[in-house]
């Protein structure tokens, strides 16, 4: 069975949505990671203060046939017509140990299900 990494990068209050989204795409597990960033616009001020928002990184281990569905429903939850409120990618995983192998009955079970 082959694996991907799905990566997304999104504002701390899109974090729940985030996971929600990507689980009834199909994504198991989560591991949540803080963050900052800098983007292409100038940081806000707020009375001489810069305001820096945070930001989650969220890693997520799934089959790759899972891939394309959490991307599409990441794409719905983080672009909103020119605005995007974060970042996802995924990055095909080569080689892996430690994963939970009931994980794994778990995707080919639903590789099964949708060979039908």
């Amino acid at each position: 069975m082959k694996f991907t990494a799905v990566v997304v990068i999104a504002p701390d209050d899109f974090e729940d949505r985030v996971i929600e989204h990507a689980q009834q795409a199909g994504a198991t597990g989560v591991t949540i990671l803080s963050g900052k960033g800098i983007g292409g616009e100038s940081k806000k001020t707020f009375f001489g203060l810069t305001f820096e928002g945070t930001q989650s990184v969220l890693l997520m281990v799934v089959g790759s046939h899972l891939t394309a569905p959490i991307l599409k429903a990441l794409h719905r939850l983080l672009v909103n017509g020119s605005e995007s409120r974060g970042l996802a990618f995924a990055v095909p995983i080569e080689h892996l140990t430690g994963i939970d192998m009931r994980q794994v009955g778990k995707f080919e079970e639903a590789l099964r299900r949708e060979d039908g």
